[in-house]
């Protein structure tokens, strides 16, 4: 029996939250500031394409994860290959996998090998603010491989003392009768999280647990999903906001990379990412943010499962970058400044140890001087170790006709870093 006659239920039982200090707000899209690593603009006055997905649109979808919630917006493309998000691909108006960055409060999460894993990120729904969506080139923004767009996941600021729970189940209530499989698919998932607030510091902590004896013969998959993070204030104009998150996904891959001979496969990815930000009002016009991030990820594919001894894949790689932004704010406009550096290595059982270098400069000029004109000009000059020096402009210009209707156009270039041979 084809799986598209199957029946799937999705059972959900309600969400379980004891908070303290609850203060009730509303917050309209025109007050939702773009979080850009230089500028923070209010979403009505860029210039780009940007479509936001607040808290409440996350709440009135009807989804339990990133990737679900994703779909529902026109122009993504989002592919996954198991149950609960296992091996979720997304691609922005056409652009492939590798053609998209992901970005958690712009935290870049681009890895060597490959964007198949792009969407396994550990953060659950409930600890999101919004998810900002940018179509077209980036690379003036972010910096490489946003070359058909960007996707930023903004997660949300404590401001209570909260203990979470989630529980959620899903059956197809029918026995399916395969060639290789007879039984009831079924899936099921635990997501549990507690925040802290108090006056100089705020934490948040989640785990995430998930199980599917998969929709056909060995496509099953054990998920688990741990992420913190926190935001500690110094004074009035110093802060550090700290993040880490780990990620264990191990799924049958029959049908995924090589059928119908991989009956038998099986893949086992873990992730490790994390970042340190810190925030500082140097004085009344200039603003400073250093940062540093890490991701490592090893992915080990066994074309059988039950013989390690033959047809095994090990990829291990390490990103480690850091950054540097700065921003001065004067009457006749904003001047963004911006430097990264980016260390990229692969150790592999089949192709060897490899690495590379890239060093990016952003520089970009906005100004509202103009009544009702906002314009915004800027460049990104990259230098890669395997590209050499590239140039990237990009010019964004905005005419508000009223509190509710505004005309804009941008013109940009970008570019995608290749995984290559040796990064395939």
């Amino acid at each position: 029996m084809s799986t598209k006659n199957l029946l799937f239920l999705l059972c959900s039982l309600p969400t379980v939250v004891f908070a303290q200090n609850i203060n009730s707000d509303t917050t309209n899209i025109d007050e939702v500031l773009i979080q850009e690593n230089r500028f923070q603009i209010p979403f009505n006055q860029h210039s780009r394409n940007i479509q936001v997905l607040t808290q409440k649109d996350l709440k009135n979808l009807p989804s339990t994860s990133i990737n679900e919630v994703l779909r529902y917006v026109s122009g993504l493309d989002i592919r996954q290959r198991g149950p609960f998000g296992t091996q979720a691909d997304i691609g922005i108006d056409g652009g492939s996998f590798d053609q998209t960055l992901l970005l958690i409060n712009g935290v870049k999460l681009s890895d060597p090998q490959t964007g198949h894993h792009m969407l396994n990120i550990p953060i659950p729904l409930e600890a999101i603010e919004r998810i900002e969506i940018l179509r077209g080139p980036a690379s003036r923004m972010y910096g490489i491989n946003a070359l058909t767009g960007a996707v930023n996941i903004v997660t949300k600021k404590v401001d209570h003392n909260s203990v979470y729970a989630h529980l959620y189940a899903g059956s197809s209530f029918k026995k399916v009768e395969e060639e290789d499989k007879s039984g009831i698919y079924y899936g099921s998932g635990i997501q549990v999280g507690e925040t802290l607030n108090a006056q100089k510091h705020q934490h948040q902590l989640y785990a995430t647990k998930e199980h599917s004896n998969g929709q056909r013969y060995n496509t099953g998959s054990n998920n688990e999903r741990l992420h913190y993070q926190n935001n500690i204030v110094l004074n009035q104009d110093n802060r550090i906001q700290m993040m880490a998150g780990y990620i264990n996904n191990k799924f049958g891959a029959n049908g995924f990379y090589a059928a119908p001979g991989d009956k038998n496969s099986e893949e086992n990815v873990e992730t490790f990412l994390s970042s340190i930000t810190s925030q500082h009002q140097i004085n009344e016009k200039w603003y400073l943010s250093p940062r540093i991030n890490y991701r490592y990820n090893e992915d080990d594919y066994r074309y059988f499962k039950d013989d390690l001894s033959k047809g095994r894949s090990q990829h291990y790689t390490h990103s480690f970058s850091g950054e540097l932004h700065a921003y001065r704010q004067s009457k006749y406009g904003d001047l963004g400044l911006g430097v990264e550096s980016r260390h990229e290595s692969i150790s592999s059982s089949n192709i060897g140890d490899h690495n590379r270098n890239n060093l990016g400069m952003f520089t970009e000029f906005r100004s509202t001087y103009f009544r009702n004109f906002i314009f915004n000009l800027g460049a990104y000059i990259n230098y890669n170790t395997d590209y050499d020096w590239q140039v990237f402009p990009g010019l964004d210009i905005s005419y508000l006709i009223n509190d509710h209707w505004k005309v804009s156009a941008s013109s940009g270039t970008s570019q995608r870093i290749q995984l290559l041979r040796i990064f395939t």
